[in-house]
């Protein structure tokens, strides 16, 4: 019976180490990538896709959430 009990609270143990965060990843023209946390971009703006003008504009070429 306990076998039985201890399953799904191993299965929720797993879920919350694993859980996905979403990362703002941001390619510059030196082809270089740069992360941002989601807790970052929404210090900034909230905007990923804005990120490409942070910290100047233009200084990314493209930033997308993976």
């Amino acid at each position: 019976m306990k076998k039985k009990a201890l399953i799904p609270l191993l299965a929720l143990t797993f879920l919350s180490l694993t859980a996905c965060k979403k990362t703002c990843v941001c390619l510059g023209y030196d082809q270089l990538e740069h992360e941002f946390s989601e807790e970052q971009v929404d210090a900034i703006d909230g905007n990923c896709s804005n990120m490409r003008n942070y910290p100047v504009p233009n200084h990314y070429s493209v930033c997308n959430w993976e």
